[in-house]
């Protein structure tokens, strides 16, 4: 029941400092602009070749261009403002000193903790299936009879969502090994340069989780060797449950009065 109580307190302070209407509104915007962007942007560059000394080719868009835009956007610019916007919750609370409320008011800090990274995972799985969504029906619109793979689709979902879990986990730790507002961020960076760094080597590059965020336009169309998908999704699933164990074993140690 409390911890059930402390996500409603989440959602509550994500309205009142209206980081969840910044949020809704990314992916409204990014659910919208990717089919328009899919659709438009090749009339735009054919515009720009319309001279006699320029002429440029540009193949005609498809469903699977918009899609392309879609897991493109969010696996880069609206993951990135979801951990600017939320990636800070905890270590605020922490160097303010807030969390004291909580812990002597007899609540689990590592509750108190949990029930963040909750909300954070579920108002990122709410905000990419409501974006999917809007993409899906407004490609009727602009790709009128052409086959969205609805499974495909919402596997490559799943795996962007898992992704960005990672770093929400990530961003936990970070806030409780230094305890600062900026903490999680310098860890989550620090974490996809690491996650770059070692997708030099090719056996890691296999396993990476960076593999979650790899969509092609191949894989819309022919559909995804989920066998060979697994193991990164195992790896990514493994480290989230690493980040989110060793916040809690370090939280119990982060002095909060």
């Amino acid at each position: 029941m409390t911890y059930l109580i402390l996500i409603k307190k989440e959602a509550v302070e994500a309205f009142r400092t209206y980081r969840f209407f910044i949020i809704s509104i990314l992916f409204l915007l990014f659910g919208l602009a990717a089919p328009a962007t899919a659709k438009l942007l090749p009339e735009i560059i054919k515009n720009l070749g319309t001279g006699e000394s320029l002429m440029i080719q540009v193949p005609t868009p498809t469903v699977y261009d918009s899609w392309l835009q879609f897991f493109s956007n969010h696996s880069q610019m609206t993951l990135i403002i979801f951990m600017i916007t939320f990636g800070q919750s905890l270590g605020k609370e922490l160097s303010d000193g807030t969390m004291v409320l909580l812990v002597t008011k007899g609540i689990n800090r590592n509750t108190a903790m949990l029930a963040k990274f909750s909300y954070q995972a579920g108002l990122w799985l709410a905000g990419l299936a409501g974006s999917a969504l809007i993409t899906y029906l407004y490609n009727f619109v602009l790709f009128s009879g052409e086959n969205q793979p609805v499974g495909t689709i919402l596997w490559y979902v799943f795996s962007l969502w898992l992704f960005g879990v990672f770093f929400i986990g990530v961003s936990q730790l970070g806030q409780v090994l230094l305890p600062k507002a900026s903490g999680g961020l310098l860890l989550s960076f620090l974490a996809i340069a690491g996650l770059l760094i070692l997708n030099i080597f090719s056996a890691v590059e296999k396993v990476s989780p960076l593999n979650l965020i790899g969509v092609t336009s191949e894989g819309l169309k022919n559909g995804i060797d989920i066998r060979s998908s697994l193991l990164p999704l195992l790896i990514t699933l493994g480290l989230v449950i690493l980040a989110v164990c060793c916040a809690g074993l370090r939280f119990k140690k982060v002095p909060v009065y």
